[in-house]
């Protein structure tokens, strides 16, 4: 393959890559919509058994138990 064709190649898989990433966004919105609500469920959890803001901030980071 030529270098320009190289070229070619590698612009159109950069296009096809960006303007999947542009049709996923609708739905990257909901998914970092829905991980707020967790993670604001787990600090409001966390401050009414007793833990401080601060510390609150810090376990709701990570959502997971393991």
């Amino acid at each position: 393959m030529s270098n320009e064709a190289h070229k070619s190649m590698t612009a159109a898989k950069t296009d096809a890559i960006y303007q999947a990433a542009k049709e996923a966004m609708p739905q990257e919105v909901r998914k970092a919509d829905l991980l707020a609500e967790v993670r604001r469920v787990h600090y409001c959890a966390s401050i009414r058994k007793g833990f401080t803001p601060d510390q609150a901030i810090i376990l709701c980071m990570d959502t997971n138990f393991g």
